[in-house]
């Protein structure tokens, strides 16, 4: 299909400040075979009253689930998966909403999916965005074939996939047991260890913006205790993955990461 429709997944919560930035990034992109799908996962601000307001999107405000979990990943998870349920399109593209994409992302990744009809996912580089007058290309990814190392990965709003590959792994995707991992950390091993069909494009298509108050900064920090306890979610996580392709995970930072652990 040379003119896939493409389904916009926007998961949004308590970002009004962005919300009009990122909707409008949406709805002026060259390819226009395209739905919006946005999803307010029970913001307390006025997000989804911004969204509303817009015509030629579908915006929908859900209920949080209750969940003893304490940062907002497990929520992040469950609102792309609900937009994915309300979306048609054949190709997914996901976009946080306080990101938001250059005006030929979508034409750009359909392009790159008619001519790799293999590649069920693609990670297109990011923008590393401050302000208008602050912001510089990213280049720090490169495309492995080595199934056994550590995916370095662009981040979620980069992430575009074919509905039927998202249908695939929901189970993965969705596992409750690590409830500190990203779905753009899932997506990436998941594509690469389970399906060998990790590819990042050479291409900057997403405005990656750098919220000081954002989840990432305030409680994750380098080296602190929740970004230790994450990465160690992130090893356990890649040796479930390995026991599905019946392959023993060797890693000496599991080992290190284990040990700093025992110190918290």
């Amino acid at each position: 299909m040379k003119n896939p429709l493409v389904s916009i997944l926007i998961a949004s919560y308590n970002k009004e400040k962005y919300v009009n930035r990122c909707i409008k990034s949406c709805l002026s992109q060259t390819y226009k075979n395209i739905e919006i799908i946005f999803i307010d996962d029970g913001s307390k601000d006025s997000s989804y009253k911004i969204a509303k307001e817009f015509k030629g999107i579908k915006a929908y405000k859900k209920k949080r689930k209750k969940s003893k979990a304490k940062f907002n990943t497990f929520f992040q998870i469950d609102t792309y998966i609900y937009a994915y349920k309300k979306s048609k399109g054949s190709i997914l593209a996901c976009l946080d909403s306080d990101d938001f994409f250059k005006k030929n992302k979508i034409m750009d990744i359909v392009k790159n999916f008619n001519k790799d009809k293999k590649a069920n996912i693609l990670f297109d580089k990011p923008i590393i965005y401050y302000s208008k007058k602050k912001y510089f290309l990213s280049d720090n990814f490169k495309n492995s074939r080595d199934r056994k190392i550590w995916p370095k990965f662009p981040p979620t709003s980069c992430i575009s996939l074919r509905r039927n590959f998202f249908k695939k792994i929901i189970y993965e995707l969705n596992l409750k047991k690590f409830p500190l991992l990203t779905i753009d950390f899932r997506l990436a091993v998941i594509s690469k260890i389970l399906f060998n069909n990790f590819k990042i494009i050479n291409n900057h298509l997403t405005f990656y913006f750098q919220d000081k108050k954002g989840e990432s900064n305030s409680n994750f920090k380098k080296f602190g205790k929740n970004w230790w306890s994450r990465r160690m979610q992130a090893h356990e996580y890649m040796v479930y993955l390995f026991k599905k392709n019946k392959i023993k995970y060797k890693n000496l930072d599991f080992f290190l990461t284990k040990t700093i652990n025992l110190f918290f």
